[in-house]
């Protein structure tokens, strides 16, 4: 929280208002250099060729300190390596956290975090500057202790921030108070990066039908900080994110958190009409004697849980729906320039949120999904139906066909997952989003009209015209894609 020139109103933090912005890309490495009155500082050159300052402190938070537990570790002896462990394997990397780790799962809900820990933990340069922070500690001399660490190479980086320029002799110079983005271009790894934390479990929603939606009273949504107070240990954390600084890698990075548990429960109800009573909240350490609650203040973690976590889907018994669809692509893949490879049903996965439509089956386990992978003039075209006529009220949703620029199996699990979530519904910007290219087809009418009465269609004529129409929007999709 302590950034210079920020204003406070309780815990909301405010930047300064009358400062400059600065953006720029880094061409050598930070040189450090120490003022008069004592303060450690990094002076930066740019691309433009212009001369970047910002107080060691300041890079070292956006580095490393984005969190009171990764502050708690760089201070130490074992630092990182008792916090997690790198594991290797062929298909991915895994960090994991130890069992003993005071890292909590809900830190793990954002992929710019899960992002910045595959950088601190596998890049050899970050891991060795954190370990800096506690070795420039351990080697100081002075009683008065100024903050100073060796940084990690950063040449390439682009960086922003806001600040002012000197007066003077320092009139080119920029000071950076604030930084406000980290982009790293440089970092990467090969396989996809994997966060496994042992306490990390979803919690789903169940459907209330059949049972009372628990009452609970209003919380205090934001206590008092008070820097005098312990805070008590085992008390909800009072959870702040600071939305003035963001970390970002190239988006070829993959990385997710893996789900250890799940708990199914009903979403309580909020008694609005209740006083909640006042809290306090402390930084520090919790302790048994201490009250309210502890502050848990924190940058970079703002993002969507829903698109972390990637399981694998789980096969399912397919239904009589399941061999109709399985006649349309078979006999799609016989037709000039198309094949038909694989299919497979799988069970949904369970809804992120508290919308169950994808649930509200006799079962009461999500509906299933039947996937085929076809080929069209040697481009792969993946196909989605879902089986809505096993849902309890009436649903109808179209077939889908997607063409994934980059792995398809992960693909299909995000598009599931979102589909799932938000209701039975095919939300295409979101698929595009993962550099897919996606169509929705209608399906065919299952009466038509003859002689002013409604008739119902042969099942032969029904799966004929299905066939036409996913041949027609395949086609046209792979023709849009080799336009564009």
């Amino acid at each position: 929280m302590l950034v210079v020139e920020s204003s406070y109103e309780n815990k909301e933090r405010s930047p300064a208002l009358k400062t400059e912005k600065c953006e720029f890309t880094l061409v050598n490495e930070p040189k450090p250099m120490r003022s008069a009155s004592g303060v450690n500082w990094f002076r930066l050159k740019t691309d433009k060729g212009h001369i970047v300052r910002v107080r060691q402190l300041e890079l070292a938070r956006c580095l490393f300190l984005h969190n009171f537990h990764l502050a708690r570790t760089a201070f130490r002896p074992d630092g990182l390596a008792g916090l997690a462990q790198v594991s290797k394997g062929d298909d991915s990397t895994t960090i994991k956290f130890t069992a003993m780790a005071d890292y909590p799962q809900s830190n793990l809900k954002s992929k710019a975090t899960l992002a910045h820990l595959s950088w601190l933990f596998l890049d050899r340069n970050a891991r060795r500057s954190f370990g800096s922070v506690l070795d420039s500690w351990m080697e100081s001399s002075s009683e008065l202790w100024n903050f100073r660490f060796d940084p990690p190479t950063m040449e390439g980086w682009h960086i922003a921030g806001s600040g002012y320029y000197g007066v003077g002799d320092a009139g080119q110079v920029f000071t950076i108070d604030e930084v406000t983005c980290f982009h790293n271009p440089v970092f990467s790894h090969s396989k996809p990066i994997v966060i496994d934390h042992p306490s990390f479990n979803e919690l789903l929603a169940k459907d209330h039908a059949g049972c009372t939606r628990p009452l609970i009273q209003r919380t205090d949504d934001d206590p008092l900080m008070e820097l005098s107070l312990e805070p008590l240990l085992g008390k909800r954390l009072d959870r702040i994110s600071d939305q003035g600084f963001r970390f970002s890698f190239d988006d070829k990075l993959k990385v997710r958190v893996q789900v250890n548990g799940k708990r199914y429960g009903v979403k309580p109800s909020v008694d609005f009409d209740s006083a909640p009573a006042p809290e306090t909240s402390s930084p520090g350490h919790a302790t048994v004697r201490g009250t309210g609650r502890e502050l848990d203040y924190g940058i970079n973690r703002i993002g969507d849980e829903a698109e972390l976590i990637s399981e694998e889907l789980i096969e399912a018994e397919p239904t009589h729906r399941f061999k109709i669809f399985e006649d349309v692509v078979q006999q799609l893949g016989d037709r000039p320039d198309f094949s038909f490879k694989k299919k497979a049903c799988f069970e949904l996965p369970w809804p992120k949120g508290n919308n169950l439509v994808a649930t509200k089956t006799m079962s009461g386990r999500p509906v299933q999904t039947y996937v085929a992978l076809l080929r069209y003039q040697s481009v792969s075209v993946i196909v989605f139906e879902i089986d809505t006529e096993s849902l309890r009220k009436v649903h109808t949703l179209s077939n889908l066909v997607v063409v994934f620029s980059e792995d398809a199996s992960e693909g299909v699990k995000l598009v599931l997952q979102r589909c799932s979530t938000m209701g039975l519904y095919w939300d295409l910007d979101y698929i595009r989003s993962l550099n897919a290219a996606p169509k929705t087809c209608i399906h065919p009418h299952r009466v038509t009209k003859r002689e002013g009465e409604s008739v119902a269609v042969s099942p032969e004529t029904y799966q004929d015209r299905w066939v036409d129409i996913l041949e027609r929007n395949i086609k046209a999709l792979v023709r849009d894609i080799k336009r564009s």
